[in-house]
């Protein structure tokens, strides 16, 4: 690992973080229901990802590349699906630091599953967090934009995306991130679609001009750049220090709500942020220590 080396992929890490921070403030600016945004996000991604698939592997799909994204795939199109349902339901703020207590499931039950060793302490420091995530929810302005209804479902996709981080663990072995994403894509985006057609019936049709833009800057940044960016990172960064760097994106997520959205955040609240993200610091470090990483949400 060179110097040259980590700066670059340090370089990218922070592009990484910024588009996928920005991704809740991109979603609620679209004024498109969560489901129609995830869909076409899906879909455009399906198609950019199976032409760098063929662009630099010269192939196209295989059987063999989408039947073990089968159970990943579904994952992570229901977690998305869910995950924007729940930004366009509450704040940014509470949806993202809410979103980013997965590693609280990612590390018990990777422990349990893959009989990785984990210190209690880590899991101690998570209780932090939480106390923090309750000040962020519970002080939330009376502005009207606050709903329990939304974080029930962030807290359904942080589940979800929990799954996919631990089922497609063997996935990424010995196969490139266009593979990857080529095979899971499509998958997701079949599955966003019969929540489009019955249980939010008539939700996919409701694309105007505007749903559009921001879609396609959500396909193309944290859809697409950002996936190949962090594959890069990971390459040159150590992966402890990546897991430590992405705990500060529901940070950024609600200052991008606060500079273009208008949201309002209390003292209270950002007292609560600091806990969450001290707390997420401290599991990070001693996951990292066992060697077990506890993932991070995208």
């Amino acid at each position: 690992m060179t110097r040259s080396g980590r700066t670059t992929g340090l370089l990218a890490l922070i592009v990484v973080i910024l588009f996928f921070s920005a991704g809740s403030t991109l979603v609620k600016l679209s004024h498109t229901p969560g489901v129609t945004v995830a869909f076409w996000r899906m879909l455009v991604c399906s198609f950019i990802w199976i032409g760098i698939l063929r662009a630099n592997e010269g192939r196209w799909l295989a059987w063999s590349d989408i039947r073990p994204a089968l159970i990943p795939g579904v994952a992570f199109g229901v977690n998305i699906a869910f995950f924007f349902t729940g930004v366009t339901r509450t704040t940014v703020a509470s949806a993202d630091f809410t979103g980013a207590l997965t590693p609280l499931i990612v590390v018990p039950v990777g422990a349990m599953l893959f009989r990785e060793r984990v210190r209690l302490k880590p899991l101690a420091w998570g209780l932090v967090s939480l106390v923090g995530l309750a000040l962020v929810l519970f002080n939330a302005p009376a502005t009207g934009e606050f709903s329990w209804n939304g974080i029930a479902w962030i807290v359904a996709a942080n589940v979800l995306w929990a799954t996919y981080l631990l089922t497609s663990r063997s996935l990424r072995k010995g196969r490139s991130v266009a593979a990857i994403m080529a095979a899971i894509t499509p998958i997701a985006t079949v599955c966003t679609l019969p929540l489009g057609l019955w249980v939010f019936p008539g939700s996919l049709t409701q694309v105007h001009l505007r749903s559009v833009v921001f879609i396609g800057v959500l396909a193309i940044t944290t859809g697409t750049i950002a996936h190949g960016l962090m594959v890069f990172a990971q390459r040159h960064v150590p992966i402890g220090l990546i897991s430590l760097l992405q705990v500060s994106q529901p940070a950024l997520a609600s200052l991008w709500s606060v500079l273009f959205l208008g949201s309002h955040v209390r003292g209270i609240q950002v007292v609560g942020m600091v806990l969450v993200v001290a707390g997420l610091t401290l599991v990070t470090l001693g996951t990292n220590r066992t060697g077990s990483s506890p993932g991070s949400t995208g």
